[in-house]
């Protein structure tokens, strides 16, 4: 029974589009499989495709029916059975696609998989350390790769002197009378081999632990030295292959220096420009992947495609230039929750392109060309010169280069000379070499009509034997003349004595001549000879056969010979596969020998006891497992052997002796501040402004190494503080939105800069316990002591910039704070539905539709702008924590009890020991908390102080003086107690917002509350309660946090109780004196 053919694939004819598309499916299918199943073959990853892409041109070129002189036969046939047919049929498929990959256009991979590849090399820099190392990267890729080119050319000039007689390996790069083209081939040679590709180097530094600087050092150089070394292809390709004429050295190297200088500064600007363009629609987009990683994505492409096509400057240069612009500044306008997808989506881009070029490069080579025994021996002699090169090059430049940023010390510069491996720019620019065969470009003064392409032919004449042509060039004997000719274009003697020859047939459509399949030409020489004649007018070509009026005004000759092409691709592939076979797999013994690898003292130390807290952990956990109702039955012994070991690292005298554990305590301090700021941007309670102010500043102070204290920074009045030049201009039209948009980023930051020395603080006791070397709890309680100075310092620091614009700019602080409360309580929604989600509450349709209207309000926030009004000291209170809830007749009781103060800096509004006769609500102004002579907290409109006094009538803990004109509401002791007896609900609310502020006090400081961000502890702490047992109550406390707010408290196997305000970590405990217990369950 014959079935009907339904299949979209299978129409029939010439199109090959089924062999593309197969072939991509087979590459990616074998990269994904490389790197599954070969991850501990110790060869890169690169070098395993290079190395199948062969094996696949290779089979195909000798089996296969595509490959080599085969010819297909079998696709179909239906005389064996169904087996067969579909055998014959995969068969031919696979050497079709393989086949197609090896023909493969050079041009395409450069405008396909190069900007997926120079920009996520760029998007993924470090840019603070990029701009560190960009000076010493200059100096390698820029007139570096000049010196490098010329170097290299220059020995490869040598090469053919050497190897370019007749009959020598390197023959036809020898050419002849036109001594230019020997330069001019080697220097493009020099340009190509001198592209560097880090990306293995880069990897395995990463995973050795080595220098970040000096990975960055060696990708930096890598991208900037890929964008110089094609603007010095895209100078050379033109004059080699013929596309442009080479007018001499004085003005092809002046020609050059403009072209560098245009070429390359002209393709970084656009790249820029279109970088900054693509932020600013960014910053229109709330949130949705789907739109950033496109308008990303659609940036990157249209940056080279603009530059190469349009205005012929460096794409490349562009590329690296968008990507340093979209690390920089558009990682804080790409939105947080997008962030992490779009590297993984840039990171995958760039597989699937490692993955095609390398394979294809394979493949052409083993499909393509023949290399001679000679070859072999001239790659060795090329990579060992490559290397002499790249010495050279930086002893030229390494007296600049240990100067400039980072500096560069000689074990680093030793990495930095042998890790320089030759990928996939070379291989894609050595394809688009290899794209150049021989080809007539033709200006037609006419087409032409009624030219039969099978009796037509374009010969090249003598200019001056042109009047003695033998034929009339449209007769019927010339047509019989042409079909001879073109059987043996060299058989008529009479045609040779004119020196006159067939170069091609005719392209013809519709009776009209477009263009010229040209003829083979013998060799390299010959064809410069050619390419010079038709320069100069020496040539010209004619158009003799069938057909009226063709006139070809003007001819040039395009492309390389064969045997160039073969070697030039041969070598550049050939150079990258040594360079990662043996660089890339030596690097990690050379920089083991250097020392580069070795930990500091200080590392070394924290990293034996965080591997002793992990362990401990495990064990602890393990034993907590073993009372599972579940898990008591594992076999215990075995989970055992999974256990993580405790590393300990032997410290010498010495070490000891030098090592700073101040100064890493401090720097991991920082580190956590800047992990601080990202998670606020990512909240959304930090702008991305703020942000790249805070986060470029702090990566200058961490260079410092953690050396100065903590409060040692002089840019935080610049970052932090009004700008005084826009405060000047503020009432001028534009600037004084311009002066509201400042202050807001100003505001933004200064509060950030709280919220990360709040979440600092609490990691300083458990990192001081870590780096401790010496086992003196005394030293450790010191230098806790002395980081936590400074990081109060730093905090009072911050909170007097509040206080500031507090006081001079009331009404755009209200705005700002306003607008981050929205962001935080639409956030606190989103967590919720999702949470709902998770826990099978909600179905995924309705999530969604919930979680995009949270965001369109979200981005409606964002967008809108501020609204600059005070509220009124009875909207305050009204928003009070302990006041949300109560009926309305409480609440005007309250409002009515109160008394409107006003305080001038200065004054003392409460003093420690006092009486407690009433507490206050602060509605504008801020004021100094202090415990002694030291300044504790500062705290401005909608803080409540004094609780405690009114619930308990304990004296004052704290003074409490105003740091500017303050507006307060007075809420007096008698007065409050009369409504609290009327309301048992206010006294609750009170009671348990005290115990609350007493429980993370004491708690913030402890694991694992210290982990947690202020805002996740109150939280948790909002879910608590306050009991009032009875005296000598006991109250079983197991599974619970519990806090001592009033009374006291006998604790098991204590005979002298404990007072108010205490942390109880105990299973039980007896109370008296009327006390007041905080308690949230820990489940």
């Amino acid at each position: 029974m014959n079935m009907p053919n339904f299949s979209l694939l299978a129409s029939s004819g010439t199109e090959v589009y089924h062999y593309g598309l197969f072939f991509l499916i087979i590459a990616l299918v074998i990269g994904a499989a490389t790197r599954h199943f070969l991850q501990k073959v110790p060869l890169p990853f690169t070098v395993l495709l290079l190395l199948i892409g062969l094996a696949m041109g290779g089979l195909n070129r000798a089996y296969g029916p595509h490959g080599g002189s085969h010819e297909s036969g079998h696709a179909g046939d239906h005389h064996h059975g169904w087996f067969l047919e579909h055998w014959h049929k995969l068969v031919d498929t696979l050497s079709g696609a393989i086949t197609w990959g090896g023909n493969l256009d050079g041009h395409l991979i450069l405008f396909v998989f190069l900007p997926i590849l120079i920009f996520e090399a760029g998007f993924a820099l470090d840019v603070h350390t990029f701009k560190k190392s960009v000076a010493n990267a200059f100096y390698l890729a820029g007139p570096g790769i000049v010196t490098a080119t010329l170097m290299t050319g220059t020995c490869f000039v040598g090469l053919v002197f050497a190897f370019g007689g007749p009959d020598g390996a390197l023959e036809e790069w020898n050419g002849g009378d036109v001594t230019s083209f020997v330069w001019l081939a080697s220097l493009l040679f020099g340009a190509v081999v001198s592209a560097t590709d880090p990306v293995a180097v880069v990897a395995l530094l990463k995973e050795l632990g080595a220098s970040k600087k000096l990975g960055t050092l060696i990708e930096g150089e890598s991208l900037l030295n890929d964008g110089t070394a094609i603007v010095a292809f895209m100078l050379l390709i033109g004059v080699v292959t013929g596309t442009a004429f080479f007018e001499g050295t004085g003005g092809f190297i002046l020609d050059a220096t403009m072209g560098f200088g245009i070429i390359g500064a002209g393709g970084a600007v656009l790249g820029g420009l279109l970088g900054l363009i693509a932020i600013l629609w960014l910053k229109k987009v709330f949130n949705d992947a789907m739109i950033e990683i496109t308008v990303v994505l659609v940036t990157s492409f249209a940056v080279f495609f603009v530059c190469e096509f349009f205005f012929h400057i460096s794409g490349v240069l562009g590329l690296v230039a968008l990507g340093i612009v979209m690390a920089g500044i558009g990682a804080k306008r790409i939105s947080p929750e997008v962030a992490h997808f779009m590297h993984e989506f840039w990171e995958l881009a760039a597989f699937i392109a490692n993955v095609i070029i390398f394979i294809v490069v394979g493949v052409v080579i083993a499909q393509n060309v023949t290399p001679l025994p000679m070859d072999y021996l001239l790659l060795a002699i090329v990579y060992l010169a490559i290397h002499v090169v790249r010495a050279t090059n930086m002893l030229i430049f390494y007296p600049l280069m240990k100067k400039a940023g980072y500096g560069l010390p000689k074990k680093d510069a030793i990495v930095v000379w042998w890790g320089a491996l030759r990928g996939a720019i070379g291989l894609a620019l050595a394809l688009v070499v290899y794209s150049y065969e021989f080809h007539y470009e033709i200006e037609l003064e006419s087409g032409g009509e009624n030219y039969d392409p099978a009796a037509t032919a374009i010969v090249a004449v003598p200019a001056d034997k042109y009047d003695e042509l033998p034929l009339t060039l449209n007769s019927p004997t010339a047509i019989e003349d042409v079909k001879k000719l073109l059987e043996n274009p060299q058989g008529n003697e009479e045609w040779n004595k004119l020196g006159a020859t067939v170069i091609g047939t005719a392209e013809v459509d519709h009776g009209e001549i477009t263009g010229i399949h040209a003829l083979p030409i013998a060799s390299q020489k010959e064809a410069l000879k050619i390419r010079e004649n038709l320069k100069e007018d020496k040539l010209k070509l004619i158009v003799i056969g069938q057909g009226q009026n063709a006139n070809i005004a003007k001819a040039s000759l395009v492309g390389i010979s064969q045997r160039v092409r073969d070697q030039f691709l041969f070598l550049i592939s050939g150079i990258v596969l040594l360079t990662l076979l043996v660089n890339a797999t030596t690097v990690k013994l050379l920089v083991n020998r250097l020392g580069l690898t070795k930990l500091p003292a200080v590392k070394k130390l924290m990293f034996s006891n965080a591997t002793g807290n992990i362990a401990k952990g495990c064990e602890q956990e393990m034993d907590l497992l073993k009372g599972d109702r579940f898990l008591s039955g594992a076999n215990w012994s075995l989970v055992r052997n999974y256990l993580p070991e405790s590393v300990t690292y032997p410290l010498t005298a010495d070490e000891l002796a030098g090592m700073d554990t101040l100064s890493e305590t401090r720097r991991r301090l920082l580190e956590k501040e800047k992990s601080s700021y990202w998670a606020q941007f990512k909240s959304g309670v930090l702008g991305p402004q703020a942000l790249g102010l805070l986060d470029n500043n702090l990566s200058e102070f961490l260079d410092l190494q953690g050396k100065p204290p903590l409060n040692d920074r002089d840019y935080l009045d610049k970052v932090c503080g009004p700008s005084k030049l826009l405060e000047a201009l503020k009432d001028l039209p534009f600037f004084g939105k311009t002066f509201i948009d400042r202050l807001t980023v100003s505001y933004d930051a200064a509060k950030a800069f709280v919220v990360s020395q709040d979440e600092v603080g609490k990691l300083v006791e458990s990192l001081a316990s870590d780096l401790d070397d010496s086992g003196d709890p005394d030293k450790v309680a010191k230098v806790v002591e002395l980081l936590k100075g400074e990081i109060l310092q730093n905090r009072l620091r911050g909170l007097n910039y509040v206080r500031d614009m507090h006081e001079l700019y009331p009404e755009v602080t209200v705005g700002i704070e306003t607008k981050d409360a929205i962001r935080s309580v639409l956030n606190h929604e989103r967590a919720s539905v999702k949470k709902l989600r998770g826990e099978g509450v909600l179905e995924a349709d309705e999530t969604e539709r919930m979680v995009i209207a949270v965001e369109e309000r979200m981005k409606k926030v964002m967008e809108s702008s501020l609204e600059l009004r005070l509220p009124e000291p009875e909207e305050v209170l009204r928003e009070v924590t302990w006041v949300k809830g109560l009926p309305d007749s409480v609440i005007a009781q309250i409002i009515q009890a109160s008394e409107p103060k006003n305080y001038n800096s200065g004054d003392r509004i409460m003093e420690q020991g006092g009486a407690g006769d009433g507490m206050i609500v602060i509605t504008r102004g801020s004021v100094k908390v202090s415990i002694g002579d030291t300044v504790v907290d500062i705290m401005g409109r909608g803080a409540v102080i004094g609780e405690m006094s009114v619930l308990a009538g304990v004296p004052r803990t704290a003074n409490v003086v105003a740091d500017s004109s303050v507006t307060a509401l007075w809420l007096s002791t008698s007065a409050m107690q009369q409504v609290m007896e009327q309301s048992p609900d206010l006294t609750t609310s009170l009671w348990k917002t005290a115990g609350a502020r007493f429980a993370e006090n004491l708690l913030g400081s402890r694991d694992p509350y210290r982990e947690w961000t202020q805002l996740r502890l109150r939280r948790w702490l909002n879910e608590g309660s306050v009991i009032s047992p009875t005296d000598n109550e006991t109250i079983d406390l197991y599974g619970k946090t519990a806090v001592l707010i009033s009374g006291m408290v006998r604790l098991p196997g204590q005979d002298q109780p404990m007072t108010a305000p205490v942390s109880l970590e105990v299973a039980s405990a007896t109370f008296s004196n009327q006390a007041k217990v905080f308690i949230r369950s820990e489940s």
